[in-house]
């Protein structure tokens, strides 16, 4: 049996492509990426990064990022041009920041970030000596506000200094309280939630891909690791884990490969660039 042709692979980048903490892309990672470019496959990220982080993780290499789902399927790109554009609104995101303020308390805050390389990214609900207190989750972050700044902010979510089991339960009551919105874990152990207007996800960005590609879904590869990719990773066939994925995303992904700090999926995207196909079954 023929397989078909792989035309469109991308893979998220936080504990896929990139180590998470890792600030750049490897030069393995790029040059695999540019690899499959080369030999006609469209490459990319699926991520919930902005393009504005795609300039600092990727530098020069562009055509890392021409084509790709970012922001949890909120902007999507096609050969370098954005051909969708999606927020939440401003009033679900108060919301959003008064419920972490009452459930959390000083260990919490919805932030938001702008699109830029050096974004003015900022923390909600918070004020300076509190983020001062918890520096783990809080220490990137340069600007609090008590209210959500004017501007359109894609990128939102909320970080938390509580264990998982406590993160989990206050997801689940914003999940409850604020329906036109989607609260979910980037990657395994993340005390972070990424925020998402509801409906909208990775794989809503994908299906905008495929259709504006015209291509099938056997076409595509996908490569991930925790609960923001299980959408994609259910829906198309040839989905890949990396051995370090949540276990929901290992039991959904039909093939499985190394671990992010190996560069395994950098290793996929050399293979699928030679035509061989990296995955046994």
């Amino acid at each position: 049996m023929v397989r078909p042709m792989t035309r469109l692979a991308l893979a998220d980048i936080d504990s896929t492509l990139i180590p998470y903490g890792q600030p750049m892309a490897s030069p393995a990672s790029i040059a695999g990426v540019q690899a499959a470019n080369r030999a006609g496959i469209l490459a990319g990220p699926i991520t919930g990064r902005t393009t504005g982080r795609m300039r600092k993780m990727f530098g020069d290499a562009s055509d890392c990022w021409d084509t790709g789902v970012l922001v949890n399927g909120q902007v999507v790109r096609l050969r370098g041009k954005t051909i969708l554009q999606e927020a939440p609104s401003r009033e679900a995101l108060e919301e959003v920041a008064r419920i972490v303020r009452g459930l959390a308390g000083e260990r919490g805050a919805l932030t938001v970030y702008d699109d830029q390389v050096d974004g003015h990214d900022v923390c909600v609900g918070i004020t300076r000596d509190e983020m001062l207190r918890y520096p783990q989750p809080f220490a990137q972050f340069c600007h609090c506000a008590p209210h959500v700044p004017d501007g359109v902010y894609l990128k939102t979510n909320v970080h938390l200094a509580l264990g998982r089991e406590d993160a989990i339960r206050l997801r689940d009551e914003l999940q409850q309280r604020v329906p036109e919105l989607t609260f979910v874990f980037p990657f395994p152990t993340s005390s972070t939630i990424d925020i998402t207007p509801a409906g909208v996800t990775k794989l809503t960005g994908l299906r905008l891909l495929v259709d504006e590609l015209g291509i099938g879904w056997d076409e595509v590869c996908v490569f991930g690791d925790g609960e923001n990719d299980l959408p994609v990773i259910r829906a198309v066939p040839n989905s890949v884990a990396v051995a370090n994925a949540d276990p929901q995303v290992l039991r959904a992904a039909r093939w499985h490969i190394g671990a992010d700090v190996d560069d395994a999926v950098a290793g996929a995207f050399f293979a699928l660039a030679r035509g061989d196909w990296p995955f046994v079954e």
